[in-house]
């Protein structure tokens, strides 16, 4: 065993040495906030440039409504929606990343008062190890009477929202809406919060990141997002997500608020699932 580093140790891939594991994490928590963001953004942009290239080359022959077409439904998967149509013709847009995205949405939420903060991977990648995302997650908290106005801003600032699931969450029963950039590709799930004291929790300690020639926006906590990441794989651990709660804990470790990840973790009965995290993060 490494000098320094407690039995239990996990390496953030079965490849990867614990000495270049801990190595690369000493020189992650080397960056600045700045840094780390547009070291994440780059990584985000150079995926979505390699899927577009990977397209062009496999249809030397398509025209460009074709190519948008094939990248839409690529970059988008399962979130690709039958009545989405692709707009844009410039396609430095299409490489877009999730960062810039987040930043975009902020503004609009900003401009009506609807609080959120964004979670999923783009948190992930600010706290933690760098990965790409297919979508921004969000959480917003929004009345009833305020979807109306949601969905009319989003769509004045060219976003696709689906009639369906729009009156789902009005009726109460959906949660998420998915919205997709007609210009951009670019894609956000849009999760209505509840009203659960761990909810209400997370909204109060979210940070802002106000960082120089960067895109400022509202994000988790790492500790509410290594909590929210437990939850979600509790009883049938996710390897990504695991992944991203030991990234976090150890790029993360000197600046944690211990006695909050543990006294929610026992209220959300994920304590188990938090000491073994501990552990495998070196903490």
């Amino acid at each position: 065993m490494i000098q320094g580093v407690k039995p239990g140790y996990r390496p953030q891939a079965p490849d990867t040495s614990i000495e270049a594991d801990v190595y690369f994490f000493s020189r992650l928590r080397q960056l600045s906030l700045g840094e780390r963001i547009a070291q994440a953004s780059a990584h985000d942009r150079s995926v979505r440039k390699l899927c577009l290239t990977g397209i062009k080359w496999r249809h030397k022959n398509a025209s460009l409504e074709e190519i948008r077409e094939r990248f839409a439904r690529a970059v988008l998967a399962e979130k690709f929606h039958p009545g989405f149509k692709p707009l844009g013709i410039n396609q430095q847009m299409w490489i877009q990343d999730s960062f810039a995205l987040a930043g975009e949405i902020h503004q609009l939420l900003e401009s009506v008062n609807i609080l959120y903060y964004v979670s999923g991977g783009v948190a992930s990648s600010i706290y933690g190890e760098s990965r790409s995302t297919r979508d921004l997650d969000l959480v917003i908290e929004i009345q009833s009477g305020q979807i109306d106005l949601l969905v009319t801003i989003l769509q004045s600032a060219r976003f696709y929202c689906p009639e369906g699931a729009v009156e789902g969450i009005k009726q109460g029963r959906e949660r998420m809406l998915n919205v997709t950039h007609t210009e951009t590709i670019t894609n956000a799930d849009l999760y209505v919060m509840d009203d659960s004291p761990f909810a209400v929790s997370q909204m109060s300690r979210r940070k802002f990141l106000d960082v120089e020639d960067s895109q400022n926006f509202w994000v988790i906590s790492p500790e509410d997002l290594v909590l929210q990441k437990l939850l979600w794989g509790k009883g049938k651990q996710s390897e990504k997500q695991w992944r991203d709660v030991l990234g976090i804990l150890k790029a993360q470790s000197d600046s944690l608020e211990y006695s909050y990840l543990i006294n929610w973790a026992e209220y959300l009965a994920i304590a188990e699932s938090l000491s073994e995290a501990f552990i495998e993060a070196g903490i």
